[in-house]
């Protein structure tokens, strides 16, 4: 409903409106009744009773399945209930008892999703409470979070190989599953951004970057399911691949102290938002591409062509498929820059 009202002065200097009657009476406001006013940013008032503001509606998802059901389709719509930011997600049987394969599914999901917790549970019926306070979630603090985590990983698949200790290469899958955790908090904190300014002023972003900051924490994602993939590839061969490795350990360690240094780069690059920052830490990593080529190169002819070589090729390239995933950090970074900056972006001293 939208209705156009001339502005009328009252007084010397107070100038007032009249509420639309139809609204008056569809929110139950009376003389004397206080209203809170919140200016947005984009200059517009929005206008509500005092007694509705905080008030809200609990959002629920209700996810029904059968003997029969899709075990990939359930994790898929519980994940989804989160990130969309409902309050509850209710799992129903329609045909008897809920699986022994379901009812798995649902207590990993939960163990995955930051805040959930099960508060019901009967043969037919699990609900899923997921009780998060939006303001106590910082994006670009979950987004550093996330960041730190990739750090380590890097540093934990480092050492195993140089210091051959090969269970530390356990540990690098926790990491991936806590990454994986924050990833999923990322997307729920910054879908209710999208959808309510007040919680984006919490989260200390603006409604026009959450595109930005989901791609930002999905490219981190992204990195540590490389890096988990490059550590698998390790546990899998077993001591032959983390022995030959440690016999080139140099070539490691320039390898992961670099892959360090572009995460520590594209860090500063979401915290200082400065464009040549950016730009340096872009020309790192097409730097390391070309690094990647030579480390492969130097390993063929240190092992020719067998299994192992093979292997040690796949971990590398994981390696490169990590820093491919923090250039796409690197190259957003560089478009919130632009908002943050404003119409006119200053480019125009020398770069050394």
């Amino acid at each position: 409903m939208q209705e156009i009202r001339r502005v009328q002065r009252f007084g010397r200097s107070t100038l007032m409106i009249s509420l639309p009657a139809e609204w008056v009476k569809s929110v139950g406001l009376s003389p004397g009744d206080t209203v809170n006013i919140e200016v947005l940013e984009d200059g517009t008032l929005r206008l509500a009773p005092l007694s509705m503001v905080g008030r809200r509606r609990e959002r629920v998802l209700t996810v029904r399945v059968s003997s029969g059901s899709s075990e990939n389709l359930l994790t898929r719509s519980i994940y989804a209930g989160y990130i969309l930011g409902m309050d509850r997600v209710v799992i129903e049987s329609v045909s008897g008892v809920l699986s022994e394969a379901h009812l798995k599914v649902i207590r990993g999901v939960v163990r995955l999703l930051i805040g959930s917790e099960i508060i019901e549970h009967t043969p037919k019926k699990v609900i899923i409470q997921i009780m998060i306070d939006p303001s106590k979630y910082s994006v670009t603090a979950v987004v550093g979070r996330m960041s730190n985590l990739v750090r380590f990983m890097i540093q934990h698949i480092q050492t195993s190989i140089i210091e051959e200790k090969p269970h530390l290469l356990n540990e690098v899958a926790e990491l991936e599953n806590e990454v994986d955790r924050l990833h999923a908090l990322s997307a729920r904190q910054l879908l209710l951004a999208q959808a309510n300014r007040s919680v984006s002023k919490y989260l200390g972003i603006k409604p026009t970057l959450v595109t930005e900051y989901r791609a930002v924490a999905r490219s981190f994602e992204e990195a540590a399911d490389s890096l988990y993939r490059a550590s698998e590839i390790l546990v899998v061969r077993g001591s032959e691949i983390l022995a030959k490795l440690a016999r080139m350990s140099e070539i490691v360690k320039e390898a992961t102290d670099t892959l360090l240094l572009i995460v520590d780069r594209v860090d500063r690059c979401l915290s200082q938002l400065d464009p040549y920052l950016i730009n340096e830490a872009l020309n790192l990593i097409t730097e390391y591409h070309s690094h990647i080529r030579k480390y492969n190169e130097m390993l063929f002819k240190e092992f020719g062509l067998d299994e192992a070589y093979l292997a040690i090729r796949e971990f590398v390239d994981r390696l490169n498929e990590a820093s491919n995933a923090l250039e796409t950090v690197a190259e957003t970074a560089f478009d919130i820059a632009i908002e943050k900056t404003g119409e006119t972006l200053d480019i125009s001293r020398a770069y050394l």
